[in-house]
């Protein structure tokens, strides 16, 4: 059962505005009066969190204690930035007694170190300012996702962290990060997500389908324990440049999972009782979307009805629902106290999720329309034919997470003909599983560091084949940069690669490429499935160069929406940027910001790369091979149907 204290959270669960607004008037308390409960901001910048942990004995001595035995203590000690949730030593005891045991010593050391790791965040320090409702955007030491929760009354905050841990002394600031005092133990589970869902008693119907076709044994996996990181790729990370940039590497790779699912209740209001049931709602969505599947009765045949209405509900990477679309509809440092952020809220923002449904997908849509929560639409195929989280998500687990949804998800024809009759528009990262599972796709990075980039093994990226001597990264940026959902894919040198694209739906297209004109950019040769697209194409040409063409709409008095020049650019091969993202703040070295919108800044490009047509929905390969040294960058991917050109908007 949820806790009472997330129906006290509906308010803020429905409405991002609402949730703006609280932030807001937090604070403006923050400079006034503080509940006695939840204790001032207290700074104290000269001493360590380890230090201070260890001057205050009489509150901190049992996690001192463990901190010691672990060897952990050195680490919040030393020069870095962390964020530390520490249990006094009340909370400690408490743990104690729920374990069966009497003192620190009765636990293992593996035990020891692993409360330790969950209780801390590293390379981040994170005020209760950040927090939401839904999961920390950073991990633990532990792998972990933090949920919190957010309750107001009587004029005041309280924080809570993964349900029922009360945070007692907020934001207490240190020479090297932030600490927050608990009431409690962090306790997550350990179970996987398959195990978390099967012990919910809300969703035994789904779990007896996800043991009965297997499905269930492709969620298992945790981390790739074979994976080590080069010496010489450790050795890369730190700050660079006057900016502000850090460069971070992965220490691990971890897998992760996400399952949409609907209760048993949900399934009886729909007139399904039991498997047998399900087995014929399946059969009667799946054979007709895939009719010369129609015969196979294995259900564990991934071909099957049934293992396709499984395999739909699944994705794999863990997704907490603020990290569907919401986060990258909100990106900006500021945002939480602002609203800035990159997205033009005057259109609607979609993001693709890939599902374990061979060659399917599932559209996540904003609509600007709903006041209340306009965030994690699925697969909308008409006005109020639509699937919508319920307010029972965020279900955490150590290798995923499960939201319970509202209606029945099929991927039927309705929804192949919604994928196939409209533009997809694919954030670069949204390609990759591993952004997401190993808490590198976070919407935005923290203004200590205006943006950070990533840089891999050749091998971390499933989706990346590269050449040898071709380097790999991701960049996040908080506000500078003219980037889609903020951030972009990023390779140097004389890189040679093939990046695999989500699977598309059978149709003809245009093929557009987004990205970022700079002097530091290179040429590169394009090609799409192994076929040249074109000649080499110069990265660095920005879009008010003569050979496009490009003149901002509303200078020149006879085109004055741009209409004709979008006419004369794409008989050039090329488009201007999209109306619906923008460049939040100037860059220090100036000439980012052009305008409002992308549209109207000649930083920001689309290439046509060609009209294709695939016979079939399946995934395609994007090759990049560099003509001339320098950076390569994109944004995003462009799908659209050529019956829509004439009527596609501006967005």
């Amino acid at each position: 059962m949820k806790s009472v204290r997330k129906n006290k959270m509906k308010l803020l669960k429905s409405s991002n505005t609402i949730y703006l607004g609280i932030l807001f008037l937090f604070t403006v308390m923050l400079s006034s009066c503080y509940d006695d409960n939840v204790g001032n901001i207290y700074t104290n910048e000269g001493l360590t969190i380890g230090q201070y942990i260890t001057q205050n004995p009489e509150q901190f001595s049992e996690f001192s204690r463990l901190l010691d035995t672990t060897k952990v203590k050195g680490l919040l000690n030393a020069y870095g930035v962390y964020t530390c949730f520490l249990p006094d030593n009340e909370a400690m005891k408490a743990y104690y007694q729920m374990r069966g045991r009497t003192s620190l010593d009765q636990f293992p050391l593996d035990s020891l170190q692993k409360i330790a790791y969950d209780h801390i965040i590293q390379n981040y320090d994170i005020q209760t300012s950040e927090f939401g409702v839904g999961f920390l955007a950073r991990l633990t030491m532990s792998g972990r996702y933090l949920k919190t929760d957010v309750e107001t009354g009587g004029g005041s905050f309280d924080f809570y962290i993964n349900t029922d841990s009360k945070i007692t002394e907020k934001d207490v600031e240190m020479h090297n990060g932030i600490i927050h005092v608990l009431d409690k133990v962090l306790n997550p589970t350990e179970n996987t997500v398959v195990e978390a869902i099967s012990e919910d008693e809300n969703f035994t119907l789904l779990s007896e389908a996800l043991l009965l076709t297997g499905v269930a044994d492709r969620l298992t996996p945790i981390k790739d324990e074979s994976y080590v990181l080069p010496s010489d790729l450790e050795e890369r990370e730190g700050t660079t440049g006057g900016n502000g940039s850090i460069n971070r590497v992965p220490f691990e790779r971890r897998y992760g999972f996400t399952i949409f699912a609907e209760s048993d209740q949900t399934y009886r209001n729909n007139g399904i009782n039991n498997i047998e049931d399900l087995k014929t709602l399946a059969s009667t969505i799946y054979d007709a979307t895939y009719p010369e599947d129609a015969g196979i009765t294995d259900v564990t045949n991934p071909r099957n009805s049934l293992y396709r209405y499984v395999a739909y509900h699944c994705l794999n990477k863990k997704v907490p629902r603020a990290f569907l679309i919401e986060r990258y509809d909100n990106t900006g440092s500021t945002y939480a106290t602002t609203g800035e952020t990159h997205s033009v809220k005057a259109y609607d923002m979609f993001e693709y999720l890939e599902t374990l449904n061979t060659n399917t997908l599932i559209e996540v849509r904003t609509d600007r329309t709903r006041i209340q929560d306009p965030y994690n639409i699925l697969n909308r195929t008409a006005p109020g034919v639509e699937i919508n989280l319920t307010d029972n998500y965020d279900n955490d687990a150590i290798n995923g997470v499960y939201h319970e949804i509202d209606n029945i998800l099929v991927y039927s024809q309705e929804v192949r003909r919604l994928l196939s009759t409209k533009r997809l528009r694919m954030d670069a990262a949204s390609f990759f599983p591993e952004l997401a599972n190993n808490s590198m796709r976070v919407g935005h990075a923290r203004d200590d560091y205006p943006y950070e980039s990533w840089r891999f093994t050749d091998d971390y990226i499933d989706r990346v084949k590269v050449a040898p001597g071709t380097s790999f990264g991701y960049l996040s940026s908080d506000d500078r940069f003219l980037d889609y959902q903020g951030d972009e894919v990023f390779l140097s040198g004389l890189y040679d690669f093939e990046i695999t694209t989500l699977p598309i739906p059978a149709g003809t297209y245009e093929v557009r490429f987004g990205w970022q004109p700079t002097i530091w950019r290179g040429a590169a040769q394009i090609y799409w499935d192994g076929k040249p697209c074109g000649i080499p194409l110069d990265l660095r040409l920005t879009a008010d160069d003569p050979k496009i063409g490009w003149e901002k709409p509303g200078d020149n008095y006879s085109d004055p929406l741009g209409y004709e020049n979008d006419k004369m650019m794409r008989n050039r091969g090329y488009m201007k940027g999209p109306a619906s993202f923008k460049v939040i703040k100037d860059s220090q070295n100036g000439g980012w910001y052009n305008g409002p919108e992308a549209r109207n800044s000649p930083n920001f490009l689309r290439k046509i790369l060609g009209i294709f047509t695939f016979d079939k929905d399946t995934t395609h390969v994007m090759g990049v091979k560099a003509a001339r040294e320098g950076e390569f960058m994109f944004d995003f991917l462009e799908f659209v149907p050529i019956e829509i050109i004439e009527s596609e908007g501006i967005d």
